[in-house]
């Protein structure tokens, strides 16, 4: 039987709910480590910025991940415009050497690309593919099926995915709260890391981030609390009438004094430290650690320890 060819939609904005899973087998989980995770983010977010989309919501899970974005309705588009995201997506000499000679037929196609969320996902995919397949001398292919999509037709049915999408990690037991898991779009907007995203108060009728804010927590938290399924993990009572207590306001992602970003050293993705620790290490002047410690559940990465760690709630 041919598979049904996928519902997009051109003349009117809509938003999408998209999922992938990697082609590994059965508990093998490439995307549990941290620096894989915010890798992949950095591609959603690159991508983003060249298509015509926003990002509402996203979770990176262990073999799979979810986003939830809108297109934009088609339109015409200054070529202007378009040269200067052709310019980002393609950084390299030679390919901006090609733009140049690029036809009123190639910028064309160029610009109905940027309003197709497959181009957008091929994007993505193929990019970090390759990252991880050089990264870790990989070799094959990385994403299993195509990718799913389902269209969300109303608010409803936007704020319903967008609170299923950031409780994946806690109802796979991984984390109590929705905001621990760095691979998540709640994460980020816990430590107002969160520009490039969607603004909340624009997805609920609020005039202030931090109504809206408040009004979301409310929402995850007591969504979370009910489990979906017999045996699932949710969000316990305890922290549910913790919560409430507070009024779910946020508490924000720094509860102490954070001395790494004063005596840390070297302070930046694991990737960098990692390599900062082969240079220092090589020269003689630093043979005490060998691998970078982690900061704030991952986000950021130090040369030394701490006494004073963050922690997240």
């Amino acid at each position: 039987m041919a598979r049904l060819a996928r519902l997009k939609f051109t003349g009117v904005d809509t938003w999408y709910h998209l999922t992938c899973r990697i082609a590994g087998h059965e508990g093998e989980y490439p995307l549990a480590d941290p620096l894989r995770r915010r890798q992949l983010i950095n591609t959603i977010r690159h991508y983003a910025s060249i298509y015509f989309c926003r990002v509402a919501a996203f979770c990176i899970m262990g073999n799979h991940y979810h986003l939830v974005l809108q297109f934009e309705a088609e339109r015409e588009v200054p070529r202007k415009k378009l040269e200067a995201r052709a310019k980002v997506m393609y950084p390299g000499g030679l390919m901006r050497q090609r733009l140049a000679t690029w036809s009123d037929a190639d910028w064309e196609r160029y610009r109905k690309r940027l309003f197709d969320v497959s181009e957008f996902m091929r994007n993505v995919q193929m990019a970090y593919a390759r990252w991880y397949n050089m990264t870790y001398r990989r070799k094959g292919r990385f994403w299993g099926d195509r990718f799913h999509s389902v269209v969300l037709g109303d608010d409803r049915a936007l704020l319903d995915c967008i609170l299923y999408v950031e409780l994946n990690p806690v109802r796979a037991g991984i984390v109590e709260r929705p905001e621990a898991w760095d691979g998540a779009s709640m994460h980020h907007r816990e430590a107002a890391a969160d520009k490039w995203l969607v603004p909340i108060e624009k997805l609920l009728p609020h005039n202030s981030r931090e109504a809206a804010m408040v009004e979301f927590r409310q929402l995850l938290y007591h969504r979370g609390a009910v489990p979906t399924k017999a045996g699932q993990a949710r969000i316990s009572q305890e922290l549910l009438k913790q919560e409430a207590a507070r009024g779910y306001q946020s508490q924000g992602m720094f509860l102490r004094r954070l001395r790494f970003f004063t005596d840390g050293v070297v302070i930046g993705t694991e990737a960098f430290v990692r390599a900062q620790i082969g240079i220092l290490r090589g020269k003689g002047w630093y043979r005490r650690r060998k691998n970078p410690v982690r900061q704030l559940d991952g986000n950021l990465h130090s040369l030394r320890e701490q006494r004073s760690n963050a922690i997240n709630l």
